[in-house]
């Protein structure tokens, strides 16, 4: 599915907005833009769709106006066939409303982050070599099969397996069946935990990994220096730290906010699921999303 624009966005968030707000009341001839038989298009709808496009220029601005009369069309319709009275759609109104006072309420709550000092800046990039001094590029061959035929014994005999070659050769004679590929990683998007152990890897070392049903073993194929000097890294970092600092105060404050409250589960589905450790030796656990997306934040 196509991500909707953000003036698409908009344009819904009125219809939202009006559908939960009830009727309005008359406006002045000089807040109306437009009439669409009963109804009138005000120069508030379109500033709000505006905010999205602050620089729209006229034939924009035309533009947007055209798709809220199509919109009020397309509302005039629904209401003629009774669809604002169908379980689906009312159902729908009220997940958006919610979703947009919650929004609100979080943004009045949580507030801006403060922006990252320099010395945080400075320690974030001190701390973690192998995204910034140290950094590298990494290719890896991949080898996937199912995490039940993963053991000790086959974790000790892959000690030894310095090639891809190697490795296959252990799997086919204990019979595993395995997929293989090759990838290329650079440090950013590898996640951060577990750099240190990617950074300390030589050529044809192995890293186990658990991801889902399927255990994952990445060989080192090679590695290429490539750092990134504190210049380059200074507005990397500070998206990173706004990102993850206004994660952490809202987390805290949800938190404050449920310890206030009175939450009783009257069921339950299912339990955050433990981590098992992963047989063998440089094992580690990441999910598959965290593997391909990395830290988006220092993109």
């Amino acid at each position: 599915m196509n991500k909707l624009s953000p003036i698409v966005l908009a344009i819904s968030a009125v219809l939202v907005l009006t559908a939960c707000g009830g009727k309005e009341e008359k406006k002045s001839p000089s807040q109306v833009l437009a009439k669409v038989n009963d109804a009138e298009i005000t120069v508030h709808q379109l500033n709000f769709v505006l905010a999205q496009a602050p620089s729209a220029s006229p034939e924009q601005k035309q533009q947007i106006l055209d798709q809220l009369i199509d919109q009020e069309l397309l509302v005039e319709k629904a209401t003629e066939l009774k669809l604002d009275r169908d379980p689906k759609i009312v159902q729908a109104i009220e997940a958006s409303k919610r979703q947009i006072l919650a929004q609100a309420a979080a943004e009045r709550v949580i507030g801006k982050p403060a922006e990252p000092t320099k010395a945080a800046v400075d320690e974030f990039y001190a701390k973690n070599p192998g995204l910034f001094a140290d950094r590298k590029t990494y290719e890896f061959v991949m080898f996937a099969f199912a995490k039940d035929k993963y053991s000790d014994v086959i974790a000790k005999q892959l000690d030894t397996a310095t090639t891809p070659m190697q490795v296959k050769s252990v799997l086919d004679a204990a019979g595993i069946q395995f997929e293989s590929n090759e990838s290329n990683r650079s440090a950013e998007q590898l996640p951060m935990p577990m750099l240190p152990k990617f950074a300390a890897m030589n050529q044809g070392d192995i890293l186990a990994m658990n991801e889902g049903d399927k255990m994952v073993l990445l060989q080192l194929k090679a590695s290429t220096p490539g750092p990134v000097s504190p210049t380059e890294a200074e507005p990397m970092i500070k998206r990173y730290l706004s990102t993850n600092n206004a994660q952490e105060n809202a987390k805290a404050k949800l938190k404050a906010l449920q310890a206030a409250a009175k939450i009783e589960y009257l069921q339950k589905f299912a339990s955050a699921p433990a981590q098992a450790p992963v047989a063998g030796a440089s094992n580690a656990s990441a999910t598959d999303d965290s593997l391909k997306a990395g830290l988006k934040g220092l993109k």
